[in-house]
C-alpha cells in the first residue's frame, strides 16, 4: 500500500521515473526491480502515462475500478496463497478507494496531476540498516563458546531434548520465562534445575502449586517483628522473591491470592508486600503444566507472560529409552569455569542492543505479524517486542551483529498459541525462510511487462509507452530485444542471489548455536526456486531466438496463432499463408486460427489445396511484419486475389490481426505456474 500510494503521489506531483523509483525503493523499502515493476504497470492501457517532460499523470478517463482490478492482477504475481485470493482483490480495491479519497477525486473531477492534495503514506519506513564493517567483539566470541559449552553439557544429560534445552536457555538469557507442557515424568523439573546450574552462584526455588497453596509458601512468611512495628513485610530469603531461577509445577493451578503478586514479580521483577517494593534477582521462571489453562479461568495474562512455550513429549527413540531405563544417562555437570556469571548476562544484554535487523528480516517480521493477525494467533504487542529481543540475544550469543533469516525458526514456540498449532506457525516461518530474498515472483511480473514495450532511456528521462515513440516494427523489435536483455540481467542476478542465499543458509545452520537441523522444507523450497528460474531462463532464451531476426519473428507470430479445432473434413481454412524464407505454409480460418497444410494425405483426407479451391498469399517476412504491425493495409494484400476470395480472406486476415493484437512483435511465451 505504501509503494502504491507513493506511485500515485508521483502522478500528482509530476516526478520523473528515476526519482520516483528511488523514492519508492527508499521509503517503501522494496527492491528497485519491484518499484520499477509497479511504476511500469501504471502506464498499461493508458491509465497513466509518462509525458515527454518526465511527469507521470493519471488520465482523466481512468476507471478507478479497472485500475484496482489491474493492480490486483499485478499483485497476483506476488507470493499470495490461494486461500487469500479474494482478500487480495479486496485489498487492491480498498487501495484504490483510499487513493481516490486522498487525491480528492470524485465522479466528475479529473484525475490529472495537481487535482487534489498529494498522497501521503501513513507511517514511516522501518529503520533496518546493517552495520557494515563492524568487527565482532572478541569477548562476544568467547561468550559464544561458553554458551556452546553449557549446551553441550545439557545435551549430554537430557536425551531427545536438544530443542527444549536451547529454547529454555535462550529464554533465560533473554530474561524471559519458559512454559513446559507435557505429562508427568518427562524431566521438566530436572531441566529447570539443570538450567539453574548453568548460572554461577544462582539460587534456585521450586514448588508444586495447587488451588490451596498459600502465599506464604511461595513468597515467605510475614515478619512478626515487622507487624509489631506496624510494618507489613515478608521474609523472602529462600523463597521465590530471592531466586534467580524458579520452577513452579502445575502453575495454572495458582489461586487468585497468588496470581497478582506472581504477575508483577515475573513481569516487572518487583515484589510488592505492604509498602515495600523490592527488586528481585529473577533471571527467568520455568513453569510446567500437564495441560493448557482453562480459557474461562482468568489465566490469560499469566499464560502470555511465558514467551517460550515448549511441549515436552515422552522419549521416542529406542536408544534414548534404553539409556534412561538402564540409568546410563550421565549426570548433569556444568564445570564451574563454564558457568555463566552475572557479567556474562550483562555482556549478552549489551551485545543484543548492537544487533541490527536487515531489511529482509524486517519484511519477514511484518509478514509474520500479518499472518498472526489473519490466523488469530493472539500474539500481543509486548510479546512481539520480547520475541525480537530474543532473536537479537540469539544472534549475539552466536557471535553475530545482524539477524539472519534462519533465526526466524526460533519463533515457532513463541508465536504458536498452543502446541496443536505449532505446525501452522512452522509453515508460516518456512515461507519466510525459504527463498524470500529471491525475486522469482518479481521476475514473472517483469516477464508480463515485456509486452508493454517500455522505453528505457537515461536515468534523467522518463519512461514512455512504446506507442509514443513512433517508428516501425524494426524499432519495436529492437526495443523488445533491449528489454529482454535487461530481463536476462535480472534473471542472472536472481540466480546469483539464490546460490548465495542457499550457501549462507547451509553455512549458518552448520554453525548455529541454537538451531540443530535445517528443515527439509527449506531445501525443497530452494530446489523449487531453482527449477522455476531454470524454466524462466529456457523460455527467455527461446524468446530471444524468436526476436533475433525478422524471419524468426514472422515464424513466431504465426506459431502464436491458435491451432484450429476443426477435424471434420478439414474445411476450416479459407486462405493459405506462405512465408517462404520463414518456412511457413499454413491455412488460416475465418476465426484467425491456423491449420497445418500437410504435404501428404493424412486421415484419409487430402491437403487443403486438394480439398477445396482456396486462395494463397505469399509474403516476405518483412512485408508480413509490416502488415501485422499495421504499416501495410490489408487491402494492399487483397488486390492480388480474385474477387470471389477477397471477402473471406479479408475476414480471416482481420481475425489474425486481432489475435496478434496488431503487433508485429511476438508476445512472450506463457510461463508455467510456479
Amino acid at each position: 500500500m505504501h509503494a502504491f500510494s507513493l506511485a500515485l503521489a508521483g502522478s500528482i506531483e509530476g516526478r520523473t521515473m528515476s526519482a520516483l523509483t528511488d523514492a519508492i525503493a527508499r521509503e517503501a523499502r522494496v527492491d528497485r526491480v519491484r518499484a520499477e515493476g509497479l511504476l511500469a504497470w501504471l502506464p498499461l492501457s493508458r491509465m497513466a502515462i509518462w509525458e515527454a517532460d518526465g511527469r507521470l499523470v493519471v488520465d482523466a478517463r481512468t476507471d478507478l475500478v479497472d485500475l484496482g482490478s489491474r493492480y490486483a492482477s499485478w499483485v497476483s504475481t506476488q507470493p499470495v496463497p490461494k486461500e487469500f485470493a479474494e482478500s487480495v482483490l479486496a485489498y487492491a480495491g480498498r487501495i484504490v478507494e483510499l487513493a481516490a479519497e486522498q487525491a480528492g477525486t470524485d465522479a466528475a473531477g479529473p484525475h490529472r496531476r495537481g487535482s487534489g492534495q498529494a498522497l501521503r503514506s501513513s507511517g514511516r519506513a522501518r529503520s533496518a540498516e546493517i552495520a557494515q564493517g563492524e568487527a565482532v567483539d572478541a569477548d562476544l566470541l568467547r561468550l559464544r563458546d561458553r554458551v556452546r559449552g553449557v549446551l553441550a553439557s545439557l545435551d549430554a544429560a537430557f536425551l531427545e531434548r536438544r530443542t527444549h534445552v536451547r529454547g529454555a536457555l535462550l529464554a533465560l538469557l533473554s530474561r524471559q520465562h519458559v512454559l513446559l507442557l507435557g505429562p508427568p515424568g518427562t524431566a521438566k523439573s530436572m531441566l529447570a534445575r539443570g538450567l539453574c546450574g548453568c548460572f554461577s552462584g544462582a539460587r534456585y526455588f521450586e514448588y508444586l502449586l495447587s488451588r490451596f497453596t498459600h502465599p506464604d509458601e511461595l513468597f515467605g512468611p510475614v515478619s512478626i517483628p515487622g507487624l509489631k512495628d506496624e510494618d507489613y513485610r515478608r521474609l523472602t530469603d529462600g523463597f521465590l522473591p530471592s531466586a534467580h531461577v524458579a520452577f513452579l509445577d502445575e502453575i495454572f493451578k495458582a489461586n487468585s491470592a497468588i496470581l497478582n503478586s506472581l504477575l508483577t514479580l515475573v513481569n516487572e521483577r518487583r515484589f510488592h508486600h505492604g509498602r515495600h517494593r523490592d527488586e528481585v534477582p529473577l533471571i527467568g521462571l520455568v513453569g510446567a503444566s500437564n495441560e493448557l489453562p482453562d480459557p474461562e479461568g482468568g489465566l490469560e495474562a499469566l499464560f502470555d507472560r511465558f514467551l517460550v512455550r515448549l511441549p515436552v513429549p515422552p522419549i521416542a527413540g529406542p536408544d534414548a529409552f534404553l539409556s534412561v531405563a538402564t540409568g546410563t544417562v550421565p549426570e548433569l555437570s556444568v564445570p564451574e569455569e563454564a558457568q555463566l556469571a552475572p557479567q556474562d548476562l550483562e555482556a549478552v544484554r549489551v551485545a543484543a542492543e548492537k544487533v541490527q535487523i536487515p531489511e529482509e528480516i524486517a519484511d519477514a517480521l511484518v509478514s509474520l505479524w500479518q499472518a498472526a493477525q489473519r490466523r488469530e494467533w493472539a500474539v500481543s504487542d509486548r510479546r512481539w517486542r520480547q520475541a525480537v529481543h530474543m532473536l537479537k540475544v540469539a544472534a549475539a550469543c552466536d557471535g553475530r551483529l545482524a539477524l539472519a533469516r534462519v533465526d526466524l525458526l526460533l519463533l515457532e514456540p513463541v508465536l504458536a498459541p498452543d502446541p496443536s498449532r505449532m505446525a501452522e506457525v512452522r509453515e508460516a516461518l518456512l515461507e519466510q525462510l525459504g527463498t524470500a530474498a529471491i525475486p522469482e515472483h518479481d521476475l514473472r511480473a517483469q516477464w508480463l511487462l515485456l509486452e508493454a514495450d517500455r522505453v528505457a532511456p537515461a536515468d534523467d528521462l522518463p519512461f514512455r509507452h512504446a506507442d509514443e515513440v513512433g517508428g516501425g516494427w524494426q524499432e519495436r523489435l529492437a526495443l523488445r530485444r533491449e528489454n529482454l536483455d535487461r530481463f536476462l540481467a535480472l534473471h542472472t542476478d536472481a540466480v546469483r542471489r539464490l546460490a548465495r542465499d542457499r550457501g549462507s543458509v547451509d553455512a549458518l545452520t552448520e554453525q548455529h548455536t541454537w538451531i540443530t537441523d535445517l528443515p527439509s522444507q527449506v531445501l525443497a523450497t530452494h530446489l523449487e526456486a531453482s527449477r522455476d528460474l531454470a524454466h524462466v531462463l529456457s523460455q527467455a532464451e527461446a524468446y530471444k531466438v524468436e526476436l533475433s531476426s525478422p524471419v524468426r519473428a514472422a515464424r513466431a507470430l504465426v506459431e502464436r496463432l491458435p491451432q484450429t479445432q476443426r477435424r471434420v473434413y478439414g474445411h476450416g481454412a479459407v486462405v493459405v499463408l506462405t512465408i517462404p524464407d520463414a518456412d511457413v505454409r499454413v491455412g488460416i480460418t475465418l476465426a484467425g486460427e491456423r491449420e497445418e497444410v500437410p504435404g501428404r494425405k493424412r486421415d484419409g483426407l487430402g491437403g487443403v489445396e486438394e480439398r477445396l479451391e482456396i486462395a494463397e498469399i505469399t509474403l516476405a517476412p518483412e512485408r508480413f511484419l509490416d502488415w501485422a504491425g499495421g504499416e501495410l493495409d490489408t487491402t494492399e494484400i487483397l488486390r492480388t486475389l480474385p474477387g470471389w476470395a477477397s471477402r473471406n480472406v479479408g475476414t480471416a486476415l482481420q481475425s489474425v490481426r486481432r489475435v496478434l493484437r496488431q503487433s508485429a512483435v511476438p508476445a512472450p511465451p506463457a510461463l508455467r505456474a510456479p
